[in-house]
């Protein structure tokens, strides 16, 4: 046993980090579920029994809820709030009580049948919105079958310390509850890093590596594991020398991020001297608490889509929005602040619509400012929240999905038709906020020229980037391959918009995941992008990679990549300029 031979395997990379543990196995508990007839004298006390168990369910997700908005992100604890939500569908209330009532059966066993019959309704359906809403059901119908009938189950609540989870497939409560000291990292099979539980793993700062297939690998002797995710590499019985090599890689991640902290105080500034502006990407005001602690120079992207997932009512709330609006100008400060306005429709909130107008390929439908000029009386009502709270800072507004100059032109008209009403009201609102646009599919790179003309800035949203680019779903695990930022065609994008918006005197933001990525932070520089967008936690890695680029150099860098014509060959040009620079420092 002591030379077992070491194996490599490659996976796709989810969540940053280097992780040495033990092999774990989370396979997913088959109990038989109890299935009983009950009297009619029986059915309060059975109903009665399955509320305590949504009750309790509840209960867990909110003391959840509240560790990871303390802990990690509100981003994060957003995603348990659907679950809470999704506890007073009716799904989980009136069908199910109907249904005990209807069949004289025990909850758990009706339970299980509806869930059942759920499930196999939406595994029908491609559509990543309902996959990952899927996962979500099954998550939370677990957790109320764990209530009806406890059992002692596989969870991460026993794992052994320094554990390597294994999973076909990981649901948001598994990362959500994961320590840190018990589980150091994870493998799947499926699941992609769009999905809800590879976005809790990243703010838990947990390494994650996907696809790969764990049937193949549960049975292999092995003691020890590497988890590599920046490469996605997960390397069993590694050899003695193996060993050492990703020892010292761990060390210095480790060393690194602790004089990131002692460098907080510099500015992100090229060895050149030029100053390069690091913004953060908002999703709910809870993030704004520690906010300060990562040195934002403003808030580049607050996606005002999150409210809504919280609050339904507030969509149509225009004191409520205000409020909140409100809320974040005065927590920035002086510090510019970008309000993206509803990103909401298609796969984002298809509840929107009514079941006839289901749309078949929503990613591709009515979302984003389509949704918002098809239903201006929503968009009337942010547009007002938003110049009232204009008034106490420097607010811009961007407009999502733009990819026509008549949605620029109209949305426009529709600010200049708010301001006209503000202003006979005798409300206070400012007329002049600048109006952006979100350069996220290639129509809208096309004719970048006449976009930047007629706005006051742009912002490239690289991640819709590349899905309507590549012509890809970016949320489907099979295609994660594909969905590289380094593909040729998505930077010659880039420097196409840099050159058209400082050919008019507009700044460009870059706000996808590329911007937060050190290994590309050089060749945005290079491609002319002058400020980044990014989560508040990868601010100060992304300071750092600019302090140790020349502008130059950075230049030199992008015109050799422009002239690639192959990702594979630029993710290596990439990895050799950043160990160059890496080694250097």
């Amino acid at each position: 046993m002591d030379n077992l031979e070491e194996m490599l395997i490659r996976g796709f990379p989810v969540s940053d980090g280097i992780a040495i543990g033990i092999p774990f196995f989370l396979n997913p508990v088959q109990e038989d579920i109890p299935e009983f007839s009950i009297t009619m004298k029986e059915v309060d006390s059975e109903i009665a029994r399955y509320r305590s168990a949504l009750f309790s369910s509840r209960e867990d997700l909110q003391q959840l809820r509240k560790n990871l908005a303390e802990e990690v992100s509100e981003d994060a604890a957003t995603i348990i709030e659907t679950h809470i939500q999704m506890l007073d569908d009716p799904l989980m209330t009136q069908h199910m009580e109907d249904k005990i009532r209807q069949t004289l059966t025990n909850s758990e066993s009706v339970f299980q049948s509806v869930i059942t019959d759920y499930e196999k309704r939406f595994s029908r359906k491609t559509d990543s919105f309902f996959q990952e809403r899927l996962v979500d059901v099954m998550d939370l119908a677990n957790r109320v079958l764990g209530h009806l009938c406890p059992t002692k189950g596989n969870s991460l609540l026993n794992v052994p310390f320094n554990s390597i989870v294994f999973a076909k497939e990981l649901i948001p409560s598994h990362t959500a509850s994961a320590e840190s000291s018990r589980v150091s990292a994870f493998v799947t099979q499926s699941g992609g890093g769009n999905s809800h539980a590879a976005l809790i793993a990243r703010a838990k700062g947990i390494p994650y590596v996907a696809c790969v297939d764990v049937n193949a690998v549960q049975d292999l002797p092995a003691r020890c594991v590497i988890v590599d995710g920046q490469s996605g590499d997960v390397v069993f019985n590694p050899k003695p020398a193996t060993l050492e090599k990703y020892k010292q890689r761990k060390t210095r991640l480790k060393t690194s991020f602790q004089l990131l902290q002692k460098e907080m105080q510099y500015d992100s500034e090229t060895v050149d001297g030029c100053c390069i502006q690091v913004f953060a990407n908002i999703g709910n005001l809870g993030d704004l608490d520690n906010i300060q602690q990562y040195g934002p120079e403003g808030v580049g992207l607050f996606r005002t889509e999150y409210l809504f997932f919280q609050h339904r009512q507030l969509i149509t709330c225009e004191e409520e929005q205000y409020n909140a609006y409100l809320k974040l100008i005065q927590t920035v400060g002086n510090m510019p602040v970008v309000i993206r306005v509803f990103d909401v429709g298609g796969d984002k909130n298809p509840e929107l619509f009514s079941e006839g107008e289901r749309e078949p390929n929503p990613v591709l439908g009515c979302r984003g400012i389509r949704f918002l000029l098809r239903h201006p009386e929503i968009f009337k009502i942010q547009l007002r929240a938003i110049l009232r709270a204009a008034v106490h800072g420097d607010v811009r507004i961007l407009l999502p999905l733009i990819s026509d100059i008549s949605e620029l032109e109209s949305s426009r008209a529709l600010i200049a038709e708010i301001s006209k009403s503000l202003q006979a009201e005798g409300i206070p609102f400012k007329a002049s906020v600048p109006v952006g646009c979100m350069i996220e599919v290639p129509s809208a790179v096309l004719i970048c020229d006449a976009l930047a003309e007629k706005s006051d800035f742009l912002s490239i949203g690289t991640n819709d980037l590349v899905q309507y680019t590549l012509g890809i779903d970016r949320s489907n695990p099979a295609m994660s391959d594909f969905c590289y930022p380094a593909h040729p065609s998505v930077l010659r994008m880039i420097k196409m918009v840099n050159t058209e918006a400082k050919r008019h005197g507009r700044t460009v933001t870059i706000c996808g995941e590329i911007a937060s990525n050190p290994l590309f932070v050089p060749l945005l520089l290079g491609l002319g992008v002058d400020q980044l967008s990014c989560s508040p936690r990868y601010i100060p890695i992304v300071k750092r990679a600019i302090r140790q680029t020349s502008l130059l150099a950075a230049y030199e860098l992008a015109q050799r990549v422009l002239r690639l014509n192959s990702t594979m060959e630029v993710s290596q040009v990439l990895l050799e300029a950043y160990n160059n620079a890496s080694t250097s420092t």
